[in-house]
């Protein structure tokens, strides 16, 4: 639509208005006015060469103001899609946290190097793991770049502050300190929560995993337990999903005193079904359940825990630092890296080596004291 309009010095002017299409980004429809043409000829001309550009290349994508919350939504949409449901939550919960801070009403076009910048040194004082935050928005900012929404992604540019060293607590016990927490747990809790943390400290299952055993994925007669799955809360709600990586779904073997734990727990959670008037199912039964039959939150027995380390003035330690534990120790009795990360069902080696520096150090010690009691 061509228009005549005058303009503040009198002279006559000609604009259009014109339709270019739906937005594949926002759904919307646009248009737009290009004005200050000195006859109608020019105006048509310029209407025509831009819709063939349209037509050829689509749509201008710098006349749409989108903003950052727009393109970190339709990234998250597809991106939700490629992980597990847990992964997706966390991310999206760092995600909408950085949204809040930082990004509200803010357009893509306007994020600079300079603001980039500033971003990381307030990240990096804000959080130890702040690479976690800046790795989101560094995929975001790609995306961006791919649907040619920006022409380049400013991250590119900017320098990474240090991270702030952390000081890991040791969530671990020595051998010895194992033997006295057992010994507390089997007299100060349920049998149940013993059979359960002498479990995962004598095979090294991640708690979730642990929680998501059946009776079924127990071969007492070839003392192998299989790892098919872990426990997850995702929204207030007990989900079983598939194991952490690839390597986590496993099969390990069990010594005979932890099986006999089980057996153990087997007959008397029978009883304990019985008398709540619920069905036993046998193999399909979890086979850690509280008292009222249902199997245990992963944040319920890191609450019961630490109640039983306070009152009996133990190390703290975590769920996980049972898994840990197992793990030091297998490195201690001298079994080689790679049977334990098969055993602990990592991905690769170089995980369970880094995870386990404190070992290390100590393997090198005894490198040398071997080497000398060699020599002499």
């Amino acid at each position: 639509m061509i228009k005549k309009y005058t303009t503040k010095n009198g002279e006559t002017r000609y604009l259009f208005q014109t339709y270019l299409g739906i937005d594949p980004l926002t759904g919307k429809e646009r248009r737009t006015t290009r004005r200050g043409f000195k006859t109608i000829k020019e105006a048509k001309q310029a209407e025509r060469n831009l819709l063939l550009d349209v037509e050829e290349n689509g749509l201008p994508s710098g006349k749409t103001k989108t903003t950052f919350k727009e393109i970190a939504s339709l990234w998250f949409e597809s991106y939700q899609n490629t992980v597990k449901p847990t992964t997706a939550k966390n991310l999206k919960s760092k995600l909408d946290t950085m949204i809040e801070n930082y990004f509200e009403d803010i357009q893509i076009n306007d994020i600079t190097v300079v603001f980039c910048q500033d971003l990381f040194l307030k990240l990096s004082k804000k959080y130890v793991m702040y690479a976690s935050y800046t790795s989101i928005l560094n995929r975001i900012m790609r995306y961006a770049v791919l649907l040619d929404i920006i022409n380049n992604n400013p991250l590119d540019k900017v320098i990474k502050p240090k991270s702030k060293e952390i000081q890991k607590k040791e969530n671990y016990y020595t051998k010895e300190e194992l033997n006295k927490f057992l010994t507390v747990a089997k007299k100060d809790s349920s049998q149940v929560f013993y059979t359960l943390t002498h479990t995962i400290a004598y095979t090294g299952l991640r708690i979730g995993e642990a929680l998501a055993l059946r009776w079924s994925d127990i071969n007492f007669k070839d003392k192998m337990i299989s790892v098919n799955h872990t426990l997850v809360t995702i929204d207030g709600e007990q989900v079983l999903q598939s194991p952490k990586t690839k390597a986590s779904k496993r099969t390990i073997s069990v010594d005979q005193y932890t099986l006999k734990f089980l057996k153990d727990w087997q007959l008397e959670q029978k009883k304990e079904f019985f008398k709540l008037g619920k069905p036993y199912l046998h193999d399909d039964n979890f086979i850690f359940t509280n008292s009222t039959g249902t199997v245990y939150v992963p944040t319920e027995i890191g609450k019961i825990l630490r109640r039983l380390i306070k009152r009996n003035n133990l190390k703290p330690i975590s769920p996980h630092g049972l898994r840990h534990t197992h793990a030091s120790l297998l490195f201690e009795s001298g079994i080689q890296p790679k049977e334990i990360s098969d055993r602990l069902g990592h991905n690769n080696i170089r995980t369970t080596l880094d995870l386990y520096t404190h070992i290390n150090d100590n393997q090198r010690s005894n490198a040398v004291d071997k080497f000398i009691a060699f020599m002499s």
